[in-house]
């Protein structure tokens, strides 16, 4: 990410993605969307090409809006489980590819992918609640990839307009400290959200927010904390 107040703009071509890290909390998918918005971090504007998509590895991190880039599905090459719902996010495991007796499919079509016997596979060592933060249910249903990825990812609609967060992480690089939220990086977390991006109408679980004596809501933490 660039220094503050200079304006990033997507390249012609990716190789690297917008940011890297690890979106834990509401809080921090919208100081990664408020990045955006300022021109700190730049917003993918068009759907990425076939070697493109070879950048998207644990810790990449896109964003996009709908208007701009024309993209209503975003797309990335890879086999996902179907979606399951944490608090504000989407959450999707990467799985194996599925063998020719399958109906061909894109990797995104997440809601087909298909079921397979039941496996423990949780990470060892990893706390219910810590396995849940970085699995959600995603623990023992599907014929998942080893050491494959997640994909968790926010949306938000201002003004009419939806603006989306997709993000990828392997769950070691999670667990080692090799991936940093913005929330823990000075030059993010001083970042002030946009109060339209904390109206309470746009969450599932609307996160805490305090109205300062500047009339200025902030964001306070997660829901349940």
């Amino acid at each position: 990410m660039s220094a503050a107040g200079q304006q990033q703009h997507a390249p012609a071509q990716w190789t690297e993605p917008p940011w890297s890290g690890w979106i834990e909390t509401t809080g921090d998918a919208l100081l990664i969307l408020e990045a955006a918005r300022q021109g700190l971090i730049p917003r993918v504007t068009r759907r990425l090409v076939d070697a493109e998509r070879r950048m998207i590895t644990s810790g990449s991190v896109f964003v996009f809006d709908e208007d701009e880039s024309h993209i209503k599905r975003w797309t990335d090459g890879f086999f996902w489980s179907p979606s399951r719902i944490l608090g504000n996010f989407l959450l999707y495991r990467e799985t194996e590819k599925r063998g020719a007796g399958h109906r061909a499919a894109r990797a995104d079509d997440a809601d087909d992918a298909a079921l397979s016997r039941p496996r423990a596979d949780g990470a060892p060592g990893i706390d219910r609640q810590r396995e849940r933060t970085l699995m959600g249910s995603l623990t023992n249903s599907y014929k998942f990839k080893p050491d494959g990825l997640m994909k968790k990812t926010f949306s938000v609609t201002i003004g009419g307009v939806a603006q989306h967060l997709i993000s990828y992480y392997k769950i070691a690089d999670v667990e080692t400290g090799r991936l940093r939220p913005p929330s823990s990086l000075p030059e993010l977390a001083a970042l002030d959200i946009s109060p339209e991006y904390l109206d309470k109408t746009h969450f599932r679980n609307p996160p805490k927010v305090e109205v300062g004596a500047d009339g200025i809501p902030r964001y306070r933490g997660e829901a349940d904390d």
